[in-house]
């Protein structure tokens, strides 16, 4: 099979594959996905075919190909916003998810409707994200119990 590529899609195809391989693998390198560090490398080892060989670096000690530091720190700036914009979301979803099950009891509230969840979950997805919006973490905190 043969994929015809532009110089810049292939450009963003690195930066894909970069990106992508690291969601897999980025928390946990001493147990990484072979195929997808694979992927990488091949896609990587095409990049002088394209004219871009000045994005990659070959590492002979390794027989691997890799992003230079100017261009991982280009695509770490997406993966900064990913990892930013993730957390925030998780964090409202997460605390909307605790306050209903503080509120009606995890049994009553496995035994909503999807709409029904769906619409108390939106509320106070809302709540949190206005307050995150405004404050940050200023008034987040941890409360144990006495």
């Amino acid at each position: 099979m043969e994929i015809k590529l532009t110089k810049r899609q292939y450009e963003v195809l690195m930066r894909l594959a970069y990106l992508g391989n690291w969601v897999v693998n980025g928390f946990h390198p001493e147990d990484s996905d072979a195929e997808t560090d694979a992927v990488e490398d091949a896609v990587y080892g095409k990049a002088r075919d394209f004219g871009l060989g000045k994005l990659v670096y070959y590492d002979e000690d390794v027989d691997e190909w890799y992003p230079t530091n100017e261009t991982e720190d280009l695509w770490l700036a997406d993966l900064d916003q990913y990892k930013n914009d993730v957390f925030w979301e998780e964090l409202e979803y997460r605390l909307a998810d605790r306050d209903l099950v503080a509120r009606y009891g995890e049994s009553a509230v496995d035994g909503m409707s999807a709409e029904e969840r769906e619409r108390m979950d939106r509320e106070l997805v809302e709540h949190y994200y206005e307050e995150f919006a405004r404050n940050g973490l200023k008034n987040l905190a941890l409360v144990r119990p006495s």
